[in-house]
């Protein structure tokens, strides 16, 4: 039997993609591929996909289990990219034909603007202010990540975490993000100093307490530590007077909206957050509230706003 006409078993193949990006050291597409394989595997009941069967009759059937799951539109969408990347790469490797229209052609659905994770000016105030009950050692390293992070125009959870010495140069901080290996630099304020200088009797190489001195951490063990981070933000955030969903994200949203409306043009936010593409800044801010773009409207149209109604 040919090449072309062996079966190709999608199990096997997504948990061979789920290893060689391991590998490589590309955790968080492992873990997009492995809940997308898992994903597919209760929809057939465990039963073998070969991956000739990926038709567009097939991917649309796949898509309304996910919707009848109750799964929006964007988590919809994230399972069929990854389903496709899987598919695409197997006939980049000659494993399966390529055919004339891909089968997830017009089926995946729109991307949806989520509601805004930014927080005002008088939110974060109040968390800036805000001090751990008691003896809640847990909780006051978590609230000074976040005001740290919301300070370094919203370093991510991920890049804090692995802060030592060494990124201290001079006046700045200088590290590379994890994520996209852009350089950041970042001048230490005096607020940030002093968060830097409470941790800094902790003997650890690292700036905060979070990663365990003296070893790597792995993959699995880094994300625990970041559901636990997670989890202590959803408890502050919702003591708080008007409670808001607080993630690690939030501050690197919140930074971008402020700075955004308070006018600092998108290429300075951009080179801020380390993005390579304006596109990329924009999904980080908040949508304008129908009052700014009602008095954008009047400073453009207000004179001709007032001949008509006189008129």
């Amino acid at each position: 039997m040919s090449k072309n006409k062996r079966r190709l078993l999608f199990f096997a193949f997504a948990s061979r993609l789920i290893e060689a990006r391991r590998r490589a050291g590309r955790d968080n597409t492992a873990d997009l591929y492995r809940t997308t394989r898992n994903r597919v595997c209760r929809f057939t009941h465990g039963k073998e996909l070969d991956l000739r069967e990926l038709t567009p009759a097939w991917v649309a059937r796949f898509a309304v289990s996910l919707r009848a799951e109750g799964l929006r539109p964007n988590s919809v969408r994230t399972y069929l990219s990854n389903l496709r990347a899987i598919y695409h790469q197997a006939c980049r490797e000659g494993l399966i034909p390529r055919p004339a229209i891909s089968p997830f052609e017009g089926l995946l659905p729109r991307k949806e603007r989520g509601g805004s994770r930014a927080l005002d000016e008088k939110t974060l105030k109040e968390i800036a202010a805000l001090r751990p009950e008691g003896t809640d050692r847990r909780g006051g390293l978590v609230l000074d990540l976040a005001r740290f992070s919301l300070l370094a125009y919203g370093m991510p959870f991920a890049d804090l975490a692995r802060l030592t010495s060494d990124n201290i140069q001079a006046d700045e901080i200088v590290y590379r993000r994890k994520k996209t290996g852009a350089l950041i630099r970042v001048g230490i304020t005096p607020a940030m100093r002093g968060l830097i200088g409470k941790y800094s009797a902790e003997g650890s190489r690292y700036l905060f307490p979070i990663l365990p001195a003296g070893r790597n951490v792995g993959h699995e063990e880094y994300k625990a530590l970041l559901r636990a981070y997670n989890r202590t933000l959803k408890e502050i955030g919702a003591s708080l007077t008007t409670p808001v969903r607080l993630t690690s994200y939030t501050m690197r949203h919140s930074w971008a909206t402020n700075a955004y409306r308070k006018h600092i043009p998108l290429s300075v936010i951009g080179q801020a957050l380390g993005h390579t593409s304006e596109q990329t800044t924009r999904h980080y801010l908040a949508a304008l509230d129908q009052s700014e773009l009602n008095r954008a409207n009047e400073r453009v149209t207000g004179e001709i706003e007032r001949l008509l109604a006189s008129g």
